[in-house]
């Protein structure tokens, strides 16, 4: 369980990093939608200040994400990529509101189905509690909440609910989408009911903070 991320060294983004935000930067101050083609990789190299090696590092990880499509003899253009593949830890883009608001959609879908899978391993209550001991709350509900379903998500066998639910979370906690939330729900009573195996009252819950 790491529930304390704080000790990670922030290193200065690489080069290629940087060229990926001026690229989407370019791309959005440009309106470029769907289909757009952008310059050239010499264009972007004068017009951005930097070597051609790494705007072609740049458009080359952003194709990778669906964000380009480069065509052979055609040059490269603006494509209609997921936006779960663009994540804003890599190109330093302005999540607003609105489009928070989905990430936390799927994050609360997540933490769901992390309950619930935890509770199909088929622990008894007396396991349950003995399993979550180890925990610390602070009775502050978006401190303890993503704590908890960290920790029981790495419990389960498929990894990539954990992956699908961290990217989620980070996203949402670094533009401080929690702290816009007002809830009228204690964690002490989302934990009981866990513990209880309470999987009916515990769905009431969910659906209270999906709203």
């Amino acid at each position: 369980m790491k529930g304390n991320r704080s000790y990670k060294i922030q290193q200065p983004p690489k080069m290629y990093q940087q060229v990926i935000t001026q690229l989407v930067e370019y791309i959005e101050s440009e309106q470029l939608t769907e289909g757009a083609k952008i310059p050239t990789e010499r264009n972007l190299s004068e017009l951005l200040g930097v070597s051609r090696s790494s705007i072609r590092e740049g458009i080359r990880s952003l194709e990778l994400l669906g964000y380009l499509d480069s065509r052979q003899g055609e040059g490269t253009f603006v494509s209609n990529s997921p936006p779960f593949l663009i994540p804003s830890q890599l190109i330093k883009q302005q999540l607003d509101h609105k489009y928070l608001q989905n990430y936390y959609e799927v994050f609360i879908m997540c933490s769901e189905q992390i309950v619930s899978l935890s509770l199909s391993l088929g622990l008894s209550n007396k396991e349950l509690i003995e399993y979550t001991s180890v925990l610390k709350f602070t009775g502050d509900f978006w401190s303890d909440f993503p704590k908890w379903i960290e920790y029981i998500a790495t419990g389960l066998q498929n990894p990539f609910f954990l992956s699908l639910w961290l990217n989620n979370y980070s996203v949402l906690e670094e533009n401080n989408y929690f702290s816009t939330l007002k809830l009228n729900i204690q964690f002490n009573v989302f934990f009981g009911c866990y513990l209880e195996r309470n999987e009916t009252r515990l769905k009431e819950l969910f659906h209270e903070l999906s709203k």
